[in-house]
């Protein structure tokens, strides 16, 4: 699988909100239509569960209808690209995970937006990646699993979610660090990946936890690594899973998405002050607050400001841990 590299300049251009000239609207009268939220995936998948639940509670944040668009493609682009061209006046906004985004910008020559097309208005959620195998594979462990590539070289599949998503990073940093030859298949999306996860039809699964946790809890399916700390996950025998880096300390890479509330950079400031207090408000509303614990993770919140301002280091470690894992 090749990658296109991240050029270094684009690391260093200015991030932040964009200057604000004029106003489109203003706080005391937002929000004064539908609230579109945009999920850049199928339905059916975790970020998508988490737009649901995370409209439904802000509805009655804002006391307008919150209408949820799934608007998916090229690993989450079409959905941000559908963002950054809608009109800036805080009554569309995006749900993404903060690794898909910068990733989208740091494996291509010519990302097709720049972190200066976007603000934000906070995060909401955040969980690493596991790696997921059906029980009739027989595998206990990642371990397992690598044995079996080993023995049957070109003949076991991954799944993951997208093109240089942050599935796509962990099952090629594994393939790459334990020297396995074995087919990545991008599923275009989690829905897709969990029904074939589920119809074994993949030796294995990478997906955003604790998508298909039920279906872990009740046997059928195994969790074989994760690529970050579970240590949080609302199911106590989850909370021990090994990293894919136990098996080998090349490996040993965190990959975690932390969801956010993006918005179209231009949004007046004051307008974008009241959609972020919204946002705050929506998770930790009781509403999401259960529906965050029965899903798998209590909910993160982190400010607007804070949130962007992770996005650009997460351009420069994305580049930096692939370059070093290209030249292996």
């Amino acid at each position: 699988m090749k990658y296109r590299h991240f050029h270094k300049t684009a690391v260093a251009a200015a991030f932040g909100l964009a200057a604000l000239t004029g106003s489109v609207a203003q706080a005391a009268d937002f929000p004064s239509d539908n609230i579109r939220l945009i999920v850049p995936y199928k339905p059916g998948g975790g970020t998508d569960t988490i737009a649901r639940a995370f409209a439904a509670a802000m509805e009655t944040q804002a006391g307008v209808p919150v209408l949820v668009e799934n608007i998916p493609g090229s690993a989450g682009i079409n959905g941000m690209m559908a963002l950054v061209k809608s009109e800036p006046d805080g009554h569309t906004i995006a749900i993404n995970g903060s690794s898909d985004v910068s990733g989208a910008v740091a494996f291509r020559d010519n990302p097709p937006f720049g972190l200066e097309n976007l603000a934000c208005a906070g995060g909401v959620f955040n969980t690493p990646a596991w790696m997921l195998s059906h029980k009739d594979n027989g595998f206990e462990d990642l371990g397992d699993f690598i044995e079996a590539a080993r023995a049957n070289p070109g003949k076991m599949t991954v799944g993951i979610t997208g093109k240089l998503s942050p599935t796509d990073f962990v099952a090629s940093t594994l393939a790459g660090t334990s020297d396995l030859d074995i087919n990545i298949v991008n599923f275009g999306g989690g829905g897709p990946l969990k029904k074939a996860i589920l119809a074994n039809q993949v030796n294995m699964g990478v997906i955003i936890s604790p998508v298909l946790m039920s279906d872990v809890v009740n046997g059928d399916l195994k969790v074989l690594a994760a690529a970050g700390d579970l240590s949080g996950i609302s199911q106590e025998p989850l909370r021990g899973t090994r990293h894919m880096g136990d098996w080998n300390e090349d490996a040993r890479i965190d990959i975690a998405v932390i969801r956010g509330i993006f918005l179209p950079s231009g949004v007046p400031d004051d307008v974008q002050e009241h959609l972020e207090e919204l946002v705050h408000a929506t998770v930790t509303s009781e509403a999401f607050t259960e529906f965050a614990v029965n899903f798998g993770f209590s909910p993160y919140t982190q400010s607007g400001a804070d949130y962007c301002a992770r996005l650009p280091q997460e351009v420069v470690d994305l580049t930096r841990v692939f370059d070093n894992f290209m030249q292996q």
